[in-house]
């Protein structure tokens, strides 16, 4: 195709000077719309955050009032550790919460008075006198002399070799839990010495089983030891079952609280998260007196309050947050570090943490600004595929007309160039028929062939333009009638192959077999199969050979027509069978056509029934198949 014209390009950017300001204008419009909707729903957003951050603060002030109320009374309080200062030391419930207390609480000690006597046979190694007293002993009426019996007979049995009867000593001492010795509960120092009895005979399946039971009953915190006590036991244990012994995590912060609880100096009602062996715990105290209560709030029970105050803040809510002191969650979800929260602190909300709140869902796609923006958007998205597609068809439609009146243009030139050529032939014999009277018979019948080859070519180009016209209007009308497409496709060759002999061109008719009838009109067909071919001889240089094939196929007869000239260009091969159409290489190498014979072609294939193809490589030659169906 030929370059756009000056004319084009000043059309062009007349066009854009229009558009694009416009475009721009409405776009940026767009965006300062957006823009300020969107600072609008922020403003709103951050509104409702905020309204939603106070209800959730003054839903946990009232559950920890509740809690307040509830540790004043005493009263137990669900999901939690309860600490009451007594004396110098705090009880703990559940005592399992803890591991160890800061002073073991005071049993029934034993008493040693009543073994006085037995004590001195035995460590004068009268143990059967020893064991004589002790028996007796355990049927006293006072439970604290049964116990110190049972425990000191036990110690004799063991050292007599009567292990058995050793061993349902100790186990008989387990019914004596509310007593001690020396500060030790009487029932740990029975398990423990059993324990150390079935290690020393290698009893290793009961040691096993007696040394699991004791583990368990450390961990639940069956009785009340303190700290050095406790890891006394624990690593007799570990050597007996082979495995450390460590209270839980949870366990020792929950003792580390009671000790501070024990230690500090509270003057008054109060609250506090605080981190003990790195977890967060969050505690409330009553003021001092008789009995000064505190409560140490597990992080599910500050989770709960959390869920229900979110829940009642609406589903607006995307991350809430207990943070305490080092601003770590002590439970809920942390916002993420970019996200926009509204932040309410301990200091002013007197709460015992910090409480974080980030948006969410109801608040990000809210119905009244969501709706607002898509309104918005969609009116702008509509305006704008609206300038887009009136301005692409405008412009697709300046750029036809503009194409058209070039290709019109360069269709009159290149009629005027075709029609000169014979005309020009024409002029020229008759004016030397004129001028010489005397020129001999061969001579002048010369003249004559060329003045007849020359109308007949005026003929043929005005026979061709006629029928174009007719076509593009749906006026012409096929002759259909059977014919033997290879004679047919000989006859037009011979007599082509005569008007361009003078150029040296070798057309061969080949066929692979009988190809037989078609259904077809003769002068249209013929017209059709002399464009092909004199499109081939344009495009191939002087003396190159033309090749004509009539092959049968499976739908019907196609006739092939090769030839060794410049190809066309891929994107072209459509292009080529429009009207007006030529190629860009016949611009550049002043190959002179009118650009209908292709569009021809077209059209008379269609009014067969056929359709014409092309094969080309640019370089090597095209080959243009012409399809017909068979007479049936």
């Amino acid at each position: 195709m030929r370059p756009p014209s000056n004319s084009s390009r000043r059309l062009t950017l007349v066009f854009l000077a229009v558009l694009v300001p416009a475009a721009v204008t409405l776009v940026w419009l767009g965006l300062r719309l957006l823009d300020q909707d969107r600072a609008l729903w922020a403003q709103r957003d951050l509104e409702r955050q905020e309204a939603a951050a106070d209800g959730i603060v003054r839903s946990l002030g009232g559950v920890l009032t509740d809690v307040d109320r509830r540790l004043t009374e005493g009263s137990r309080i669900p999901d939690a550790v309860s600490l009451e200062r007594n004396g110098g030391g705090v009880s703990v419930s559940p005592p399992g919460a803890v591991a160890w207390h800061a002073s073991a609480t005071a049993l029934t000690e034993l008493r040693g008075e009543p073994f006085t006597a037995a004590e001195s046979l035995e460590h004068r190694g009268e143990a059967h006198q020893a064991l004589r007293l002790y028996d007796a002993a355990t049927r006293a009426s006072e439970r604290g002399v049964r116990a110190g019996a049972l425990l000191r007979r036990a110690r004799v049995l063991r050292n007599l070799d009567r292990v058995d009867d050793a061993l349902s000593d100790y186990r008989a001492l387990a019914l004596y839990s509310d007593l001690s010795l020396d500060g030790m509960p009487v029932e740990l120092l029975a398990r423990r010495a059993q324990c150390g009895l079935l290690q020393e005979l290698s009893r290793r399946a009961e040691l096993a089983r007696e040394a699991a039971s004791l583990e368990r009953d450390l961990l639940a915190a069956r009785w009340t030891l303190n700290r050095i006590d406790w890891e006394l036991a624990a690593g007799q244990i570990a050597e007996w079952t082979g495995r450390p012994l460590v209270a839980s995590p949870l366990q020792i912060a929950h003792a580390d609280a009671a000790d501070w609880f024990r230690t500090a100096n509270l003057s008054s009602a109060g609250r506090k998260s605080a981190a003990f062996q790195g977890l967060s715990m969050t505690l409330l105290w009553t003021s001092p007196g008789p009995h000064q209560r505190a409560v140490v709030l597990v992080p599910g029970s500050v989770e709960k309050w959390l869920a229900v105050a979110a829940s009642q803040a609406g589903p607006g809510v995307l991350a809430l947050a207990a943070l305490d002191d080092r601003g770590e969650a002590i439970a809920g979800q942390a916002p993420p570090v970019a996200s926009r929260v509204v932040r309410r602190t301990a200091l002013e909300t007197g709460l015992p943490w910090t409480v974080v709140v980030s948006p969410g869902g109801a608040w990000a796609t809210d119905v009244e600004f969501k709706s607002r923006r898509r309104l918005l958007a969609g009116g702008l998205a509509s305006l704008g595929l609206l300038l887009s597609g009136g301005a692409w068809f405008l412009w697709r439609l300046v750029q036809r007309e503009l194409a058209v009146a070039r290709l019109q243009t360069a269709f009159v030139s290149a009629v005027s160039h075709e029609f000169r050529t014979p005309v020009t032939s024409l002029r020229h014999s008759i004016e030397l028929l004129k001028e010489n009277d005397d020129i001999t018979g061969a001579r002048r019948q010369s003249f004559y062939d060329v003045m007849g080859r020359s109308t007949e070519r005026l003929h043929r180009l005005v026979e061709s333009l006629l029928d174009f016209g007719r076509m593009e209007e749906g006026r012409k009308a096929f002759d259909l009638r059977p014919l033997d497409v290879l004679k047919f496709t000989s006859a037009v060759a011979t007599e082509f192959a005569v008007d361009v002999a003078a150029r040296g061109h070798a057309i061969e008719v080949t066929s692979d077999g009988a190809p037989g009838e078609v259904m077809a009109d003769p002068d249209a067909l013929g017209h059709a199969l002399w464009n092909v071919l004199d499109n081939a001889a344009k495009y191939s240089p002087d003396g190159g050979s033309i090749f004509v094939s009539v092959e049968r196929q499976h739908a019907g007869v196609a006739i092939a027509v090769t030839d060794t000239g410049l190809g066309v260009p891929r994107g072209e091969r459509q292009e080529i069978f429009g009207k007006f159409v030529r190629g860009s290489r016949a611009h550049q190498l002043g190959i002179k056509g009118t650009g209908v014979g292709l569009a021809i072609v077209a059209h008379v294939m269609k009014g067969h029934g056929g359709s014409v193809e092309l094969e080309s490589e640019v370089g090597k030659g095209s080959t243009f198949r012409l399809h017909l169906p068979v007479a049936t």
